[in-house]
């Protein structure tokens, strides 16, 4: 199964840190958060890719901050 190095969360806002994931996602029609209050809306849209979805990625539900879902996503594509 393939692996993601991603950039940890700390110091970037969401459409930053989306659009760096988006750019290693491309290749499954992954694109860009269109805005930093989006982020539960392109977290949905990632369980549509069936490999990420498949490495058991943490849906937004139960995250008030981004980057904490941000850091169990990157735990869970490493």
């Amino acid at each position: 199964m393939k692996t993601f190095t991603l950039p940890e969360p700390l110091g970037l806002k969401f459409t930053e840190w989306g659009a760096i994931v988006a750019e290693q996602l491309a290749q499954y029609g992954v694109s860009a958060p269109s805005s930093d209050d989006s982020w539960k809306t392109w977290v949905c849209a990632l369980f549509y890719v069936p490999e990420l979805a498949s490495m058991n990625i943490p849906g937004g539900d139960g995250f008030d901050d981004w980057s904490l879902w941000a850091q169990q996503f990157i735990g869970a594509v490493r």
